[in-house]
């Protein structure tokens, strides 16, 4: 069996095709929901998930946004009507049971969902590196007298009008990186003030850099990689649950064999005891027989009626539970369709070898894998923690280019007394010639330290981290223990089950062997007619006891597939991944 190691966090809605024999007319599935290929393998395919993710990822625009803030209406959420059922009923093998269930059981679907929501944690975690463009318009204008009789003016004057723009960005050393355009317009009464108006535009580059707390080459994407790590977990854990799902139907379909199985036995033993009863009569009635015997065979007939009332009812409860994990539906129907199993079970004997299973088990177990991510994500995290300890050391630096131009304005100076005037007058396009021609500027370096006394909180954190490592350490030895338990129990399970098959049919030939001999000693007056309606009973608990034989031996075929990893390959469901999910360029530095 080629071994299956692609695994997905498939969104999707369900699966599509079937899969060996695949009954399409049983179940229309939704358009491209499942894929198949020329091998008869159901493929939860890349195309489909991204096409879902696609869709839960697409937004409105701005000017919906909007109106729904206004206008917003509630979907309406409707209770379906418990009187529509489906009727047609659905014969299906077990293959086709799995597969149709994958398709249309809500249950799992939900859990489809869960994957693709971890998918967008990383995003949600990865925003921090989304660039911020920024803007702001605002005046102000202030009018005011004034105290000083040598400002020129009995009442001051001043207005700002302010044009910023800015630029920010975390970047993935753990910087903050920052560009802003300012512009300024101000207009005084000012007995010196000797532009009107004046602009001022200035350009600034800032730099906040960590260089030691938050410090690395790739440090802040460091949180983006424990959800990444977490999200390959969810998807691991995804498919062992869809593992579990996949046993539940079969244990389910079998359940039901049994079930219908066991109900025909029950009726024919039933059938025995009339026939008794009926034979005792007439023996009665010719006097071969004592009347004692027809209310021997009378009561024992009331008896099996009642185990045929008890198998009727198992099969009914099983029925509707194979129905409601299938959940075969179309339209509104509350009910889905009920099935009808056409496989009978499987009694061939299988050679198995624990230890090759266990070592397949320990290889491809999902559980193996998403508690392996689970322990890399703890990993990572304690490293984040461990850098909180160091004290915070920051490389903070900016450097501008400035820029100036107004209406010139003649001015006294007091020292001298003559008429002087800026230089710098000119319309606001000359202030941005002044501000590119880089003679104007301005700089600023400097570091700040940060050493917090006694650091209990990032002491702590650590702390907690190192104790999630060790948890995560533990979990993972106590789940290869658990791994171990399950498929040397699955293991020998299949090989008592195999000897069960075995010994059971022998018994219930040696029981038709003895009711036939039974009923010729009553034919010659040697037996009674307890004697053979006690024969009866034991046939039919060897039936019984045959039947649970191969049902449990099936059940338990797929609990050891389950448990060294293989099931969903042995009925050919492939999970792959919907693609690698796009960074944005801004997000890789």
């Amino acid at each position: 069996m080629k071994t299956c190691r692609r695994i997905g966090i498939a969104a999707v809605v369900g699966l599509a095709a079937l899969v060996g024999h695949g009954r399409a007319d049983d179940a229309a599935a939704p358009a491209g929901a499942m894929s198949g290929d020329p091998n008869g393998r159901a493929i939860i395919d890349t195309e489909t998930s991204a096409r879902r993710e696609a869709e839960f990822e697409e937004t409105p625009y701005l000017p919906q946004v909007f109106a729904h803030q206004w206008a917003y209406r509630a979907p309406a959420i409707d209770t379906p009507d418990a009187s529509i059922a489906e009727t047609e009923t659905a014969r299906l093998t077990v293959a086709e049971a799995v597969h149709q269930a994958l398709l249309h059981n809500p249950g799992i679907a939900a859990q489809r969902l869960t994957p693709l929501r971890q998918r967008e944690d990383v995003r949600t975690a990865e925003a921090i590196f989304d660039p911020i463009i920024s803007g702001a318009v605002n005046k102000d204008r202030r009018k005011a007298p004034n105290s000083s009789a040598l400002a020129g003016v009995p009442i001051s004057v001043q207005e700002n009008v302010n044009f910023n723009a800015s630029f920010a960005k975390t970047l993935r050393t753990g910087g903050d990186f920052r560009i802003d355009f300012t512009n300024n317009r101000f207009v005084s009464n000012a007995r010196f003030q000797g532009l009107i108006p004046q602009y001022e535009p200035e350009l600034l580059f800032s730099l906040n850099q960590p260089l030691l707390r938050n410090f690395g080459l790739n440090f802040a994407y460091l949180l983006v990689d424990v959800t990444k790590l977490q999200s390959e977990a969810a998807a691991w854990q995804y498919r062992a649950d869809l593992a579990n799902f996949v046993k539940r139907v079969i244990a389910g379909y079998w359940i039901v064999v049994y079930t219908r199985q066991n109900l025909a036995v029950q009726r024919e033993s039933l059938a025995l005891a009339h026939q008794t009863l009926r034979e005792n009569q007439e023996r009665v009635r010719v006097g071969l027989l004592a009347p004692v015997a027809v209310k021997e065979a009378e009561s024992q007939a009331a008896a099996r009626e009642q185990q045929v009332i008890v198998a009727n009812n198992q099969l009914d409860n099983a029925l509707r539970t194979l129905q409601q994990v299938v959940y075969l539906q179309k339209g509104a129907a509350f009910i889905p369709r009920p099935i009808e199993p056409i496989d009978d079970p499987r009694t061939t004997p299988v050679v198995v070898d624990a230890q090759a299973a266990l070592n397949l088990a320990l290889e491809q177990r999902p559980e193996v894998h998403a508690q392996t991510y689970d322990l890399k994500s703890k990993q990572v995290t304690a490293r984040v923690r461990e850098n909180q300890l160091l004290p915070r050391v920051d490389f903070v630096g900016n450097f501008g280019l400035n820029g100036l131009s107004g209406d010139a304005v003649s001015v006294v100076d007091p020292s001298t007394g003559q008429q002087v005037q800026t230089p710098y007058d000119g319309s606001y396009w000359e202030a941005l010639d002044r501000l590119t021609s880089k003679k104007f500027y301005s700089y600023q370096a400097g570091v700040e330290v940060e050493i917090p006394i006694g650091n209990a909180a990032a002491k702590s954190e650590y702390a907690k981290a190192k104790i999630d490592v060790s948890q995560s350490e533990l979990t993972r030895r106590q789940l290869f223990s658990t791994i171990s338990l399950e498929v040397s129990t699955a293991v020998n399970d299949v090989v008592a089950n195999i000897k069960r098959i075995e010994a059971s049919r022998i018994a219930r030939e040696l029981a038709e062997e003895n009711l036939r001999n039974q009923q010729k000693r009553l034919e010659v007056g040697i037996a009674t007619t307890k004697d053979v309606l006690d024969f009866q009973d034991d046939l039919t608990q060897a039936r019984g006891i045959e039947l649970q034989a191969a049902t449990d031996y099936n059940i338990s075929l797929a609990e050891l597939a389950r448990a060294q990893g293989t099931l969903l390959d042995e009925y050919s469901v492939v999970v792959e991944i919907p693609g690698k999910r796009f960074t944005p360029w801004w997000a890789r530095f």
